[in-house]
């Protein structure tokens, strides 16, 4: 692994302290998790309003989350955006599928 130093107010660390005492884990494992957690939903959040933006498709959405299209399309419906999905975006799945 790899040290990361950053700068946290005191509102962020009391944070990261309560979440590491309320699991009984390390601040280093709290902020490994926070991280994690907090980065791949931002991620989804990216993809799905790029998505949106009609930027990418399905499957570039799916790309930048680093989530399969099954994945990325359960999230999408989870959050209640409509698909774009069109005949050239099927086309595009079944020529990646042959």
């Amino acid at each position: 692994m790899e040290n990361v130093t950053t700068r946290m107010s005191d509102d962020e660390l009391d944070l990261i302290e309560r979440l590491a005492g309320a699991k009984g884990e390390s601040r280093s494992d709290a902020v490994r998790q926070a991280i994690r957690r907090g980065a791949r939903e931002e991620l989804i959040r990216v993809a799905l309003q790029r998505y949106q933006d009609g930027e990418v498709g399905m499957r570039g959405a799916a790309d930048i989350a680093g989530l399969t299209i099954a994945e990325m399309m359960a999230e999408a419906n989870e959050r209640g955006i409509m698909s774009n999905y069109d005949e050239a975006d099927l086309s595009d799945d079944v020529d990646a599928l042959r």
